[in-house]
């Protein structure tokens, strides 16, 4: 018998991790009893919830790219549906199935800034991830 997809989950793919970050994050999930995904997700939340109100800024950037994509989300819908959409000054300008792809040529062509690119579903779907840590 198959697993049933849990509706309230998603999938994130990380490439480029350092090994020694993955190593002691793995190391960490097992000492808690836990899982690296159920880690992650924790860490995830726990960042998110601080920055949605210690560092508002970090969305500033991309503000009215994000009120855009709300805005015209139903029609988004109906010609992106599923797939990742990069939003430069309210226009869509690329979109792709596959996040890294679109990253990596959207970043080519406007350099690596701050740039909206949700991918286009039902509902919410906010993910935020957070440059690697210094290590000091």
């Amino acid at each position: 018998m198959g697993s049933v997809a849990n509706p309230n989950t998603s999938t994130m793919y990380l490439r480029g991790v350092p090994r020694e970050l993955v190593r002691e994050a793995k190391a960490a999930a097992a000492k808690r009893g836990t899982t690296l995904t159920g880690l992650v997700a924790e860490a995830l939340d726990r960042f998110l919830s601080i920055a949605r109100t210690e560092m508002p800024e970090v969305l500033e950037p991309i503000a009215d790219d994000l009120a855009w994509y709300e805005a015209n989300k139903a029609k988004l819908l109906r010609r992106y549906r599923n797939e990742f959409i990069a939003i430069v000054n309210r226009k869509v300008v690329d979109h792709d199935q596959e996040f890294d792809a679109l990253a990596r040529r959207v970043f080519a062509r406007y350099g690596t800034r701050p740039i909206c690119m949700p991918r286009v579903v039902p509902g919410e779907e906010v993910v935020n991830l957070r440059s690697p840590r210094i290590v000091r």
